[in-house]
C-alpha cells in the first residue's frame, strides 16, 4: 500500500531564470535546485513555508502553457499570520478575488497563480484592491 506520495505543482514559465530570480527575490522564496543546460537554468524547484514549486521554462513543446498555472493552498489556523507578515515585509503584491469565499492571489511573472484561503477571511495588513469577481458563477462543490 501507497501513501504520502511526494507531489509537488508545476508552474510553466517563458524564462526559468527571470522566474527564479522572481521567486526568489521578489517573493522571497528559496533555491531548492537548479538543472541547468548550456550554463542557463531550465527547470528548477525553490519553495516557501514548506510549500515547493517546480519552475519549467516551455519549450517547442510546451510553448502555449506559460502562464496556465494555479495551485491552491488552505492555511490552517496558525498559518495565516505568518504569511500575511511575510507579504507585507516583501511588499508583495496581491489581489483578492472571490473563488468560493475571499481569497489571496498572488501572480507571477507569466500569470500562473497562487491562491490562498486565509483562516477567517482575515486580510489584515494587505494593502489590494478591492474584491473583484473570479467569472465563476456557479458555486464550488
Amino acid at each position: 500500500m501507497m501513501n504520502n506520495l511526494y507531489a509537488r505543482s508545476v508552474f510553466f514559465v517563458k524564462n526559468a531564470e527571470r522566474s527564479l530570480r522572481f521567486y526568489m527575490e521578489q517573493l522571497g522564496f528559496s533555491e531548492d535546485w537548479n538543472y541547468q543546460e548550456e550554463g542557463r537554468t531550465v527547470v528548477c524547484q525553490v519553495s516557501l513555508f514548506g510549500f515547493e514549486l517546480i519552475l519549467n521554462e516551455i519549450d517547442d513543446r510546451t510553448q502555449t502553457r506559460a502562464g496556465h498555472g494555479r495551485v491552491f493552498i488552505g492555511l490552517d489556523e496558525d498559518q495565516g499570520g505568518p504569511l500575511r507578515k511575510h507579504i507585507a515585509a516583501k511588499g508583495i503584491h496581491t489581489q483578492r478575488v472571490d473563488w468560493g469565499r475571499p481569497t489571496l492571489v498572488v501572480r507571477d511573472l507569466d500569470a500562473n497563480e497562487i491562491f490562498f484561503w486565509l483562516p477567517r477571511d482575515d486580510f489584515t495588513d494587505l494593502a489590494m484592491p478591492a474584491l473583484e469577481s473570479s467569472g465563476i458563477t456557479e458555486p464550488i462543490k
